[in-house]
């Protein structure tokens, strides 16, 4: 059920007016309000034009003229505000109608729809709407209200130029909508080219400690580079079109004016128009034209608006939950779900009563996560059927995801609260004030543990741990374990997943917690104009002069045919006007073609040396999509403008100049007034809204994304409801800023009217000794200008949100970590610090490790042993002290760090030139039967089936030196023995480093280093 004012579920049409039915009924009141206001700005176009036609002809009241040009700057002003008052409102209902609707569809859905995608409709698609509010619609309305209002003047004072409007003007939505329907399935496709840069760029950054690890991360770019410019053409080649389409625009209705002064300048000649009828007709002949050159315009950015909308729309209502029966336990009965062609679980049943533990001890990939996901409710069965109460449910994921930026934000968004004891429970009230992004996959699983046993203390009366201690030391793992046996001797009913039987062992010791430095903000940058860009400014300043040229020699060739002359005396005039009424569309769409190619190319080029500089553990998604992009879309914005607008105003000063002194110098003031004081105004006037604006809306990328990504683990701890009730407060709070930044460019496009006016009004006031066939430019020139200065306010609003993105882009990467190559590995006194730590996490490592040697690295979750392996993968440097080791270095991480592609595709990470039957041995050796073309991804497989996988690319990748970070944590204890056996065979002349929690597997090692409290040391006696 859809709450009053929300956006509509219809589908919203194909038409440029297609989103409408979808918005609420305060955006189409906005909408409405522009459309009272074009009626009254209609009136006001006529008081200005008749005041300043008289003005210049019949001396008349230069008072009058200023009070409509005072009107008209007004309108101008309000208009502006409630059109950006519509998108904001449209943009927060229907960022909510995503959302809202995603977590109905549940987590199986997000992960299949991709959450990375599914962010960017909700973020980056939706800003498509400040395009269409604030320009595109603005204009439709305008184009329904003022060419018939101005034409009814026109109609009663020259009825032969209001036929020629009326014939001419039908032609250019004509044109439109034929140009509209070529191009609306070239807009989808490159709003699909966006959706898929942003996913493939996700599943790089969340790959690239294993393609450093491999040497990949170079080749890498050049993969970036391609999917970016797959983009640009796709882009480029809807907009060409668009484009194309507000040439037609341009064109029709320059040459249109062309032709209405053309007819006047006859008329005046036979002497059937009186000059006063003609200049006003000539005034009000562009504003006819103006609503729907401006719709042609921002006719892309209509479809890319209405596109938005659409994609929001093909997102379904999710049906209304099912009611959770009230029972006690958990009853499954013969389930069945089919994956990848068989069903896992297979007739799976068992009943589980209060205070009972029931253990699913099946082998890797049977099916036992897949079964949590049905008590949950994310997994629908293909047969059976269980019993819970999923209202009273405190679940363990085998990848816990967090949306809390520390583990005690983490814990009061989940379940309100931060319970000490429950910490100190599970051996992680040490963390409790540590950032989530800092702890280790043993530490989140604690939290993980003490985030369900909180639930379970305040009522929850089912407990299902997936795999809790898989990454967890003896000792930790008995003293979690002890904490479940206690949940459920309390009344709980537990449902666990585990591969081991975990013993009593000594007493935990806390982690070593590492004051870490706050990370320094990047500083702002301008970006410089690129060659491609200044083409395009130039261009732009052609097509600007044009429009001032076309204004001049229009307004001189009625003056000189009042005067009667020859007619052949005007043809020279005739074909100027109609050369720079085309001069000025084609130019116009050149500029656009060439600015917007730049834009794409210098943020493609960004966007390949941001890769080139990341690093493991500083690898940042929303910089390599959301500040490259905000550059990409800001650059012509903010640079262009004022290139274009100290061409065109140098070059009406100097025409001025010629005419009379006095009218240059006052036309130059005016202009440097408008052209900064206008945009001072739209400064002053927002406070920095529009880059607190940015910073938002990059801040509600980053939480969009986490609410998608940490979906499950919100939605099944009820935590989904309070991250988007944060989520709309942010977004009335963009609302808020957006309302005020249209408060400041609807005052500043106020004021570039009333200076503009104001100039004309002062120009003609000093033409008094000035030749009458030249007065008429002193009037209309100023008017002309209107449209360059417009452009500046946006460009000064938007320059913070700029410097401030392109800072964070170009920020110097860390230095390459060089590590000395050797046969042996060999560390000398060695402290490891990372980037941001205060102190090291590791001091004085001395030890020596000849080749072919077996190592296993022990020690309590979170004392550094993931560092030790990043030492030695380069991924960080030493502070102190020497590292050396084999050149050549294969790695499984904990984390297996899989792609959305296939079985195939991951494997070659290891090998790019590895043949199939290379592959099939390596998945062999890894003890994982899948097909190499069986698609996978971060969440597709089993944890046992995703480590074998990473594995077995380790195995690919053939390195002299291998690191094995917990490879067996999710295998059962037969299955891991096995790999175990065959791992020792294939790599008995490899050096290997095995990270690992499990006492039998270190004892297979030649040597055992323990790492704890910051050291390491060689083991004496067993490890348990």
């Amino acid at each position: 059920m859809s709450s009053p004012g929300a956006p509509s579920a219809k589908k919203p049409g194909r038409g440029p007016l297609g989103a409408l039915p979808s918005l609420s009924r305060s955006a189409r009141r906005a909408l409405a309000a522009c459309a009272a206001l074009a009626v009254a700005t209609s009136g006001a176009l006529v008081w200005q034009a008749v005041a300043l036609a008289e003005a210049i002809v019949a001396d008349g009241s230069l008072a009058v003229l200023a009070a409509a040009v005072v009107a008209r700057a007004l309108l101008a002003w309000a208009t502006e505000s409630v059109a950006a008052r519509a998108a904001a409102g449209a943009k927060e209902e229907l960022r909510a109608a995503v959302l809202d609707r995603a977590l109905g569809l549940g987590p199986s859905w997000i992960v299949a729809r991709g959450p990375a995608e599914l962010a960017v409709v909700a973020t980056k698609g939706l800003d498509a709407l400040d395009a269409y509010f604030t320009r595109y619609l603005p204009a439709l309305v305008t184009t329904a209200v003022v060419p018939a209002l101005v034409g009814a003047w026109v109609l009663w004072t020259d009825p032969t130029s209001a036929v020629l409007i009326a014939v001419t003007l039908p032609l250019i939505p004509v044109f439109a909508i034929l140009i509209g329907k070529f191009t609306s399935a070239r807009v989808a496709e490159a709003a699909s080219a966006l959706e898929r840069l942003s996913g493939r760029l996700a599943e790089l950054v969340r790959a690239l400690p294993v393609l450093t690890a491999f040497g990949r991360a170079a080749a890498q770019a050049e993969a970036v580079r391609e999917v970016g410019e797959r983009y640009r053409r796709a882009t480029m080649g809807t907009l060409r079109v668009a484009f194309l389409s507000a040439l037609v625009l341009e064109v029709v209705a320059s040459l249109s004016v062309a032709l209405i002064a053309v007819g006047i300048g006859l008329r005046l000649v036979s002497g059937e128009m009186a000059l006063v009828v003609g200049l006003v007709v000539l005034i009000l002949a562009p504003e006819c034209y103006l609503p729907l050159r401006a719709a042609g315009a921002a006719h892309h950015a209509s479809e890319d608006g209405v596109e938005a909308v659409r994609r929001v729309a093909e997102i379904p209502e999710p049906e209304a939950p099912a009611g959770s029966p009230r029972v006690t336990g958990v009853e499954v009965r013969d389930l069945r779900v089919r994956r990848r062609g068989r069903f896992a679980p297979d007739g799976v049943g068992f009943r589980v009563r209060p205070g009972e533990v029931h253990r699913l001890d099946a082998p890797s990939g049977a099916g036992k996560s897949t079964l949590f996901g049905v008590l949950l409710g994310f997994v629908r069965p293909d047969g059976g059927s269980v019993s819970v109460d999923r209202g009273a449910i405190a679940w363990v994921p085998q990848r816990p995801a967090f949306a809390g930026r520390t583990v005690a934000d983490e814990l009061e968004l989940t379940t309100g609260r931060v319970d000490r004891d429950v910490l100190a429970s599970v051996a992680a009230d040490h963390l409790v004030a540590r950032p989530i992004a800092e702890l280790s996959t043993g530490e989140r699983q604690r939290v993980a543990v003490a985030r369900a046993l909180t639930k379970v203390r305040d009522g929850a009366s089912v407990l299902l741990l997936d795999e809790p201690t898989a990454h967890l030391d003896p000792a930790t793992a008995a003293k979690v374990m002890a904490a479940v046996e206690r949940a459920a001797a309390g009344g709980a009913a537990v449902v666990l997943a585990m591969h081991r039987s975990v013993e009593g062992a000594d007493d935990v010791e806390a982690g070593r917690p590492v004051e870490r430095l706050p990370r320094r903000a990047a500083t702002p940058r301008s970006p410089r104009p690129t060659a491609r860009l200044l083409a395009g400014a130039a261009l732009g300043a052609a097509a600007a002069l044009s429009g001032v040229a076309l204004t001049a020699l229009a307004a001189h060739l009625i003056a000189r045919a009042a005067t009667q002359p020859p007619i052949l005396t005007l043809s020279v005039l005739v074909v100027g006007v109609r050369t720079f009424a085309l001069a000025k569309g084609v130019l116009r769409y050149l500029e656009r073609l060439v600015s917007h190619d730049a834009a794409f190319r210098h943020a493609e080029a960004l966007r390949v040396r941001l890769w080139r500089g990341l690093r493991p553990g500083r690898a940042d998604l929303t910089r390599l999509v959301d500040d490259v992009d905000t550059v990409r879309d800001l650059v012509p914005r903010v640079l262009q403008p004022p290139l274009v607008a100290v061409g065109a105003s140098a070059a009406a000063v100097l025409l001025f100049a010629l005419v009379e002194p006095l009218a240059g110098v006052a036309l130059a003031v005016a202009l440097l007034v408008g052209g900064t004081l206008a945009p001072a105004v739209a400064v002053l006037a927002e406070r920095r809204a529009t880059a607190v604006l940015a910073r938002g809306r990059r801040e509600v990328s980053e939480r969009v994304l986490t609410l998608l990504t940490a979906a499950p683990d919100l939605i099944a701890f009820g935590a989904d409801r309070a991250v988007r009730a944060e989520l709309a407060a942010r977004d009335a709070a963009l609302a808020r800023l957006a309302r005020r930044q249209a408060l400041g460019a609807g005052a500043a496009i106020g004021v570039v009217h009333l200076t503009t006016g104001l100039a004309a009004a002062v120009c003609v006031g000093l033409s008094g000794g000035v030749d009458p066939l030249l007065a008429p430019v002193l009037g209309l020139v100023p008017l002309a200008l209107a449209e360059v200065l417009s452009a500046l306010p946006p460009a000064a609003q938007h320059r913070a949100a700029l410097r401030e993105a392109h800072g964070r882009v170009v920020e110097p990467p860390p230095p390459p970590v060089e590590v000395r190559g050797a046969r042996d590995v060999s560390l000398d006194g060695v402290a490891v610090r990372w980037p941001e730590s205060a102190e090291p996490v590791l001091e004085d490592v001395a030890l020596h490790v000849p080749a072919g040697s077996k190592v296993a690295v022990v020690g309590p979750s979170g004392a550094g042993k993931s560092s030790l392996l990043a030492l030695l993968l380069g991924f960080v440097g030493a502070s102190r002290g020497a590292v050396a080791r084999p050149g050549r270095v294969a790695w499984c991480p904990q984390e297996p760090m899989l792609v959305s592609t296939t079985v195939r595709e991951n494997l070659k990470l290891g090998d790019p030139h590895a043949d199939d039957e290379r592959l099939t041995w390596a998945l062999g050796v890894a003890g994982v039967s899948l097909d190499l073309g069986t698609a996978i991804g971060p969440t597709l497989l089993s944890g046992g089936e995703a480590q074998r996988v990473a594995l077995a690319r380790a195995l690919l990748r053939d390195g002299d030196l291998v690191l094995l970070d917990e490879p067996t944590a999710h295998l059962d204890e037969p299955t891991a023995r096995a790999l175990l056996d065959r791992l020792d065979d294939v790599l008995r002349d490899r050096t290997v480093v095995h990270v690992t929690h499990r006492p039998e597997e270190a004892e297979r090692a030649d040597l055992v280093l323990e790492v704890d409290g910051g050291r390491v040391r060689v083991r004496a006696g067993a490890y348990r």
